[in-house]
């Protein structure tokens, strides 16, 4: 059976355990858990021309995508290369990871350089988990990259999670101190605030460079806006960070990428062990850097709130969606 045109295009994200919403072309919302059976019966006709899939992540660093990686590798059906991050698609100044620099002109070239020449059989799911696709600064070389490639030999699936704003911001802060990156590894709490400060006035001066990628990363809306303006929407799946330990959020995932979906039980032990396998990473590090994790102080936290609130609200209405956060 054809699916119904009116269920083809739409955009999926996850709110909560026990809802979705679903914005179809025409920009009606319709939301409750009946539709979901539809969604993936909608989907399921690309997936039957047996293409490779390759799921894609379009960001964002410090909101969970190492995460998202790392679980997805367990599901038998997930090949990927050696790094998390392949940058492939971003262009050839930011792939180091594949056997040559990216882009690809054909997809045979991408599985030969970033995959071994291994190229997704039938049901399985190719993974370049790359935060900084969807970014300010990579958004526009992705859409172009992928242009070079014949869209009609690979399915492409992007998962966007996202993160508080100003909390996403001091966390990658805090992981320049955590990984002894320059000088940062030496900084109090005190000075990493006046760093953050430093970038928060460069960007509200409207300069995207100097290093304002603390904060231009949080800008959401920007970069999704510019992306589903071209692109099919039913190909992205947006995230809330905060749902990510739940198993509705997951079984989401697995069908958005036409993956088989596991037990809840077997959910349960991929979450965990994940979860598990992060927090003695974590305090491994902190015990190499002789740090500790940054708390940025409260005048800093509203400043930053205030900077994204105007995107935020710019968020709910591409998204259609009630306040995450």
């Amino acid at each position: 059976m054809a699916p119904t045109p009116s269920l083809v295009s739409f955009f999926l994200f996850a709110i909560g355990c026990n809802s979705f919403i679903m914005i179809p072309h025409s920009g009606l919302v319709r939301q409750g858990t009946a539709m979901e059976t539809d969604y993936h019966s909608a989907l399921g006709s690309k997936f039957a021309l047996n293409l490779p899939v390759i799921a894609t992540s379009f960001g964002y660093q410090k909101c969970g995508t190492t995460f998202i990686s790392d679980v997805l590798r367990l599901h038998p059906r997930v090949i990927g290369n050696a790094a998390k991050e392949l940058h492939y698609l971003a262009g050839p100044e930011a792939s180091v990871e594949c056997k040559k620099p990216g882009p690809p002109s054909n997809f045979s070239e991408f599985f030969e350089d970033c995959f071994g020449g291994q190229r997704p059989r039938t049901g399985q799911v190719a993974l370049d988990f790359t935060p900084t696709y969807g970014t300010i600064d990579f958004v526009t070389a992705l859409d172009s990259n992928l242009k070079l490639l014949n869209q009609s030999e690979a399915v492409f699936r992007y998962i966007a999670v996202l993160r508080e704003p100003a909390a996403r911001a001091v966390s990658a802060v805090g992981m320049k101190r955590k990984n002894n990156e320059g000088d940062y590894g030496n900084k109090t709490d005190a000075e990493l605030d006046e760093v953050l400060f430093t970038k928060l006035r460069i960007r509200e001066n409207h300069d995207v460079g100097s290093g304002s990628r603390f904060i231009t990363d949080g800008e959401y809306a920007i970069p999704l806006q510019m992306w589903l303006e071209s692109h099919p929407r039913d190909s992205m799946l947006v995230l809330n960070n905060e749902k990510l330990s739940m198993l509705q959020t997951w079984k989401r995932i697995f069908r958005h990428l036409g993956l088989p979906v596991p037990s809840n039980g077997r959910i349960r032990e991929m979450i965990e062990g994940v979860n598990e396998a992060y927090r003695l990473k974590q305090i491994e590090k902190y015990e190499q850097s002789q740090t500790q994790p940054y708390k940025a102080s409260d005048w800093l936290m509203e400043m930053l709130r205030r900077h994204y609130e105007p995107y935020n609200q710019q968020l709910w209405k591409l998204l259609g969606s009630p306040q995450w956060w």
